[in-house]
């Protein structure tokens, strides 16, 4: 991914992105609270979601640890991490883009489709939280 999507956005919005190598180490240093599920994390300017999907997979990990055994508590535990995550973004396609990143990961990892009622619930937590 490039850091950037235009010279345009980078002058008028400050728009540049994290590398994954760096978010990859940024998380680290809050490990134990990225392995708790019940853990908030607020990206104050999230982009397309570069720290959030790390943050979400990281969180679907440790559901998949504790509760990979039982499917109900899987899926209302990889709902739970979702629902504590937060991210506020000046633009709008980012913000459209951040979403369906977050849903890809959570849908992917439950191994849902659109028809879901959990997918649909998912969708609905991102579009309430991601703004």
């Amino acid at each position: 991914m490039s850091l950037i999507k235009s010279k345009k956005r980078v002058a008028d919005h400050g728009e540049v992105f994290t590398p994954a190598w760096l978010v990859d180490a940024m998380i680290n240093l809050v490990k134990g609270e990225v392995d708790r599920i019940d853990s908030r994390f607020l990206e104050s300017a999230c982009g397309s979601g570069n720290f959030l999907i790390q943050i979400l997979q990281r969180k679907l990990a440790a559901v998949e640890l504790k509760f990979g055994k039982s499917e109900f508590e899987k899926q209302h535990y990889a709902l739970l991490a979702l629902m504590c995550t937060y991210g506020i973004e000046l633009l709008a396609d980012n913000i459209t883009e951040c979403r369906a990143n977050m849903l890809a990961i959570f849908a992917g990892y439950l191994n849902l489709d659109e028809s879901d009622e959990l997918y649909r619930a998912a969708s609905h937590v991102l579009s309430q939280n991601i703004i």
